[in-house]
């Protein structure tokens, strides 16, 4: 094919591409220097190189076509999922973190609605879906929040609609301060919204420490001492510096790329002392933190801003409505990938959906461009 892997990293930006090199590089060499077996490093590796592959394999050889594709299955495909839930819940009797569809939990089922949203705004703010459509599909994604007990959903949604809106339909710096202001304040709003359905006692129990880990003690039958080691998402990254990475070297440079994995065949005396205990996997933050320690974290945190650095450049730089719109897909799914980190590890774990997003997006802007040349 004609295009070379210098095209990817031209698109992307040279200092993405560096900045993730780096972070490869030095990661293999501190699981080296940590001694960790070498099977584990190379399953580390493949945690992320499998996203840049898929990611190359789409910019190589996607066109034009393939974006009209991909939204039409990921519409069609929006509402055989919609089913299988409905089948769930009502049909199976199934609720909570089981309810996933053609996923296996809620919170793979999490980032497909959320990046759904982004899809089907655009398509509805770009006067593509009509009203009724747009709005049974909402409907559905509050309900499937409901269900499958995704609270967060209850926000990113309407926020998701808002961000689409304002840097597709409707762009003013009132309305970005706005946005900001909103995506800063995910918790208190979160908090406020949920209190509206439901009682005190049961929010506080989502975000208050103690009321969490009280909660975990009784679930789960644990000790004292296992509900102080248990993670959550308000505690994973002071418990994972504090309590895995002990000592001041694996603070800043972790164990390595791969030490923290948790599968059966490759891991690590990490994942045997604390796995059960801790739950450090759950998180992205925590499993980052364990692998490539404050800097390496810190970098992966410096790829994601450069990326939504990437997306805003052709927001800004090109005028063209259609460019703009994927650029700004780009952005917002990338920012809102903070979001995901946050509540849960899809961004590391299993990120196969927003890599091929980014890419789509990407591919977007180049055909587009290609166009405009033409012209």
């Amino acid at each position: 094919m004609p295009n070379k892997l210098n095209d990817v990293v031209k698109t992307v930006s040279p200092f993405i591409v560096h900045l993730f090199a780096i972070l490869l590089i030095s990661s293999s060499i501190i699981a080296f220097l940590n001694l960790m077996p070498l099977i584990t490093t190379l399953w580390g590796l493949r945690m992320v190189i499998r996203y840049l592959l898929l990611f190359i394999l789409i910019f190589k050889y996607f066109d034009a076509r393939d974006i009209f594709k991909y939204r039409n299955i990921l519409l069609k495909f929006f509402w055989i999922n919609a089913f299988l839930v409905f089948l769930q819940y009502f049909a199976l009797g199934m609720s909570g973190d089981s309810i996933g569809g053609s996923f296996t939990n809620n919170g793979e089922l999490f980032v497909f609605h959320l990046f759904c949203t982004f899809i089907l705004s655009k398509e509805y703010f770009e006067k593509r879906l009509k009203l009724k459509y747009f709005l049974s599909a909402i409907i559905v994604e509050f309900f499937t929040a409901m269900a499958a007990e995704i609270k967060i959903m209850y926000f990113t949604i309407p926020l998701a609609i808002y961000a689409v809106y304002i840097f597709i339909k409707r762009f003013s710096i009132t309305h970005v301060i706005i946005l900001i202001i909103a995506y800063f304040c995910l918790i208190p709003a979160m908090k406020t919204i949920l209190l509206l359905m439901y009682n005190e006692q049961y929010v506080n129990k989502v975000f208050d420490i103690e009321a969490i880990e009280k909660e975990t003690k009784g679930s789960y039958n644990l000790s004292e001492k296992a509900v102080n080691i248990s993670f959550n998402r308000s505690t994973c990254v002071e418990k994972a510096t504090l309590i895995i990475l002990k000592d001041e070297i694996h603070k800043l440079g972790g164990y390595g790329i791969g030490s923290a994995n948790t599968s059966s065949k490759f891991n690590t005396w990490i994942s045997q002392q604390y796995n059960s205990t801790t739950s450090y996997n759950w998180f992205t933050s925590s499993w980052l933190l364990i692998e490539y320690g404050w800097i390496g974290y810190s970098l992966w945190i410096l790829i994601l801003i450069s990326l939504i650095g990437r997306y805003v450049h052709f927001y800004v730089k090109v005028s063209d409505r259609i460019v703009k719109g994927w650029s700004a897909l780009g952005f917002i799914s990338a920012s809102f990938t903070f979001i995901i980190a946050w509540y849960n590890n899809m961004p590391y774990y299993n990120a196969y959906f927003i890599y091929f997003f980014w890419a789509i997006c990407f591919i977007a802007i180049r055909e587009r461009l290609k166009q405009l040349k033409l012209k």
